[in-house]
């Protein structure tokens, strides 16, 4: 049946080619490639649907197969050992299994008495588990807006999964239930999408760079005659009109439809479910409602991401946004359709040579994004940039968003309803990310590539992906809130852990102001705080977590049940969202068999199953990726770790004052690493807060005789006011650490986690000796810095293979520019590093690893 409907689409699709052909004048060359790119993709799609239709069959005959013997089989246990294959083909939870023993068991008697029973006795229905709404935005940047949209009766809603539609119509007819997910894209809202290009090019701002280019190229130019100037200024009009027709996005109502009613066929054949919380869709429903824009602020973690949140928004009648991709997704025929369903492509570096602005290409994307954003268009970017290679949300790239804020600053809309938006899978679709984690260079999208990929996808398991859309709130409010609380503290805390902008972006050139520059920061590093909150923990990030870090040597079944059980227990109480639910012990051997072989080997020994990690590389690379996660959850409490061991002396004292100030230093090593408070928090408030948290949860300080309850309580209320209320006398105490072996452990365990990115800081600072009166270019270092941290584990010197990766590395060296350690100099791709004039030496490199290296050591004496 599928062969005559491909064919047939096949030959109407190159009818409309030829009708191209001979109306707009296509070459013949466009013709034939573009009917051999319908010949691939439907080709693709015939395969794809052949193999979804045999998987069925499959299905269907196992069940059958599977019911015949249940009903028939002797009831003698040696009997049925045979039919234990057949009967773990069928996925059946402990209690359908019972229940359908019993079923089959009864004879006819006994089944007429349950029926009455049943009948008579009406059991009680069990609810499906609520969850806590996550993601509400700031009760201090954004009270006001915390307080609306939120509706009461849905925030303990359970999780619904957007794959399971039911009509919502009353009279349901044979076309709705024959074709139910057909009729579910007809009923959606129909929205208008409209096309901006011609204003954008009538636009002053336009007009006024490409004289500016023009004009900039004439005075570089020999040439001083207005007829050259005249050709120059022609030239930057057409390549104006270029660069726009190639950037901007063609949404359509007609193919987001389309493509969701193939999403709905697709996405079961590698996703098992869709979750999101029923009274976040209200709220974006409610949102929608204004006239306000909606600009989405995902995670990114995958390709995905972008194509399953206009999936959702769109079933939910949430207008689509336009979504902004990089111009390496523009390939043939993927770009085409990405396009269609409202991505517009950008640059990754905007300015390509070192000290030359492209006032042109930052004029047309600053006026295209304005006026869609007039036009009444939703937005959706990723502030990261790229895709997270390691599981924790990176440093924000500041370039898009401050085109968000300076359009509401200059009036050209009065405000914006920001929605960060938080993305988690069980197991990443787009696969690992070893190969440039281990030096390798980054494989560049190809429409080969794309077509392998979707095969691979469509034929394997990647288990649940929830979504979490955090609370709209006003741009508004925040900027506000922003403005009227300028006060630096006196530590100068904030100044400390202020990133160094790109240079090569929207970002810190004529687009924005100077004035608006610490605003956008602020706004970027809040709402990556804020996704990384509301994140949900995955099965597979909990068992990856426990692996690694408690169980690297392997542990039994019942070692990892009691371990996840107790940090489900240590989520709940930090109100942490889990993405799972279930007896630990399902779940712990559900994650062992999603993660597969590769990552989590299960061993019989002595007659019980032992689950061990594969903690060598390249596969604990991987396994990193999962485990991170929870590692920035647990982030500032293993910064707080580390530091009582260093200032802890012999006698168990840590003086308060010493390591506080040894906390803070660490968090500026790590600072692009983790974002560990909001902007509107004091970060050494919130230090001691983790401080106050850990010693109640885990009695890690042995509280001192005149302490009574009262007084610790009464500093715990002052540490939330400002400095000048801190009892000093109080600060000035040490602390006692218990000698309880909970208590210890649990420190060493906190103390873990951080290490191998202290490893790999720590070799790049001594590897940065190889730049004594030298240069090298960037990935001739990071190969140096790769190869030193190998020889160390290979010495014993290192103790964590997951130490070997680029990311923290290339970290490493932006913050040691930070320091005045390193100087950079760029040019197109390439980055070449060297020393500064007055760090250029052997003596200044060992002092800058003797910094780092402190944090690895043993506690004082």
């Amino acid at each position: 049946m599928f062969i005559p409907v491909l064919f047939s689409l096949f030959t109407y699709l190159n009818l409309f080619l030829i009708f191209l052909f001979f109306v707009k004048k296509m070459d013949l060359f466009n013709l034939f490639y573009g009917s051999l790119q319908l010949t691939i993709v439907l080709f693709f799609v015939y395969l794809i649907l052949l193999m979804k239709w045999i998987n069925k069959m499959v299905d269907i005959v196992t069940n059958r197969i599977f019911d015949t013997f249940s009903r028939f089989s002797p009831k003698e246990n040696h009997q049925t050992d045979s039919l234990t294959t057949i009967s773990q083909l069928k996925r059946f939870s402990k209690e359908q299994q019972l229940r359908k023993k019993n079923f089959f068991k009864d004879d006819a008697k006994d089944r007429e008495t349950h029926l009455f029973d049943i009948k008579e006795n009406v059991a009680e229905v069990e609810m499906p588990p609520s969850r806590p709404l996550m993601g509400l935005s700031c009760d201090y940047c954004t009270s006001v807006s915390r307080e609306s949209l939120v509706n009461k009766t849905t925030e303990k809603f359970a999780l619904n999964n957007i794959l399971d539609h039911t009509p919502t119509i009353q009279k349901n007819g044979f076309f709705q239930r024959t074709f139910p997910h057909l009729n579910q894209v007809y009923q959606l809202k129909k929205f208008d999408y409209p096309q901006v290009a011609e204003v954008v090019l009538k636009d002053d701002r336009l007009k006024r760079a490409t004289e500016k280019t023009a004009l900039q190229q004439f005075a570089d130019s020999e040439k001083n005659d207005d007829e050259f100037y005249q050709e120059l200024l022609k030239n930057n009009h057409k390549r104006a009109h270029k660069l726009l027709y190639g950037m901007r996005s063609t949404l359509s109502d007609f193919l987001l439809r389309f493509t969701s009613w193939v999403l709905y066929k697709l996405l079961p054949c590698f996703l098992s479910c869709v979750v999101a919380h029923p009274g976040q869709i209200n709220m974006l429903k409610e949102a929608g409602k204004t006239s306000l824009p909606l600009i989405f602020l995902p995670l990114h973690r995958s390709h995905l991401d972008y194509i399953l949140i206009s999936f959702i928004l769109l079933n939910n009648n949430v207008r689509s946004p336009l979504v902004a991709a990089g111009d390496n997704l523009r390939i043939p025929f993927f770009g085409s359709l990405l396009r269609g369903l409202g991505a517009f492509f950008i640059k990754r570096r905007v300015d390509p040579i070192m000290g030359r602005k492209d006032f042109l290409y930052k004029a047309v994307l600053h006026t295209y994004m304005n006026e869609c954003l007039r036009a009444g268009h939703n937005m959706e970017f990723f502030l990261e940039g790229g895709r997270t290679r390691t599981g924790k949300p990176c440093m924000p790239k500041y370039g898009i968003l401050s085109v968000i804020v300076e359009a509401f600053m200059d009036g050209t809309i009065e405000d914006a309803l920001l929605v960060p938006v938080s993305v988690n899978y069980e197991k990443l679709v787009d696969g690992n990310f070893v190969r440039e984690q281990l030096g390798q260079p980054k494989e560049m999208e190809t429409f080969g590539a794309a077509i392998k990929g979707i095969w691979h996808v469509l034929n394997s398991d990647y288990g649940m992906m929830r979504i979490d859309f955090n609370q709209p709130f006003s741009l508004r409010e925040l900027v506000k809130t922003f403005n009227q609380s300028k006060k630096v503290p006196a530590n100068g805390l904030k100044k400390i852990l202020k990133s160094n902008p790109s240079t090569t972006s929207l970002y810190g050139t004529d687009v924005v102001s100077d004035e608006h520059k610490s605003l956008v920061e602020s706004i970027s590093k809040h709402i990556i705080y804020d996704c990384a909150k509301s994140t949900s923990a995955m099965s597979t990030n909990a068992l990856a977590f426990l692996l690694l870090t408690k169980f690297r040597e392997g542990a039994t079944i019942k070692e990892l049940v009691s371990a996840l059980d107790s940090l489900r227990n240590e989520l709940d109480q930090a109100r942490k969202d889990l993405g799972f639910t279930g007896d630990s012990i399902d779940v712990v051997n559900y994650a062992v068999e999603l993660l597969g072989p590769g990552l989590v080997r299960k061993e019989k020994v002595n007659g019980e199953d032992i689950i061990k990690p594969i903690a060598i590389l390249p596969n604990v690379i991987e396994l990193t990726y999962y485990s991170n996660t929870l590692v920035t959850h647990f982030a500032l409490e293993s910064i707080v770790a580390i530091a009582i061991h260093i200032v802890a002396n012999a006698a168990g004292r840590v003086s308060h004052l010493e390591l506080i100030e040894t906390v803070l230093d660490l968090c500026s090593l790590l600072q692009y690493e983790f974002i560990l408070c909001k902007p509107c928090q004091n970060l050494e408030h919130v230090v001691l807060g983790c401080l106050d948290d850990l010693n109640v949860r885990h009695n890690i300080f042995v509280a001192a005789e005149n302490d009574t309850e009262q007084v610790a309580r009464s500093k715990r209320i002052a540490r939330q006011f400002d400095d000048d209320d801190l009892d000093e006398a109080a600060t000035e105490k040490p602390y006692i650490l218990s000698s309880e072996t909970s208590a210890v452990e649990h420190l060493n365990f906190l103390r873990g986690l951080l290490m191998p990115l202290i490893e790999t800081y720590a070799v790049t600072a001594f590897t940065l000796e190889k730049l004594v009166g030298r240069s090298l270019l960037e990935n001739e270092l990071i190969s140096n810095i790769l190869n030193e941290i190998r020889l160390q584990l290979s010495q014993g010197s290192l103790e964590y293979e997951e130490s070997v990766s680029v990311d923290p590395i290339k970290n490493a060296l932006k913050l040691y520019q930070k320091w005045d350690i390193l100087e950079c100099h760029a040019e197109n791709k390439l980055r070449l590093y060297y020393l500064k004039e007055n760090q250029d030496n052997t003596e200044s490199v060992n002092f800058l690893y003797q910094r780092i290296n402190k944090f690895r050591q043993s506690p004082k004496n």
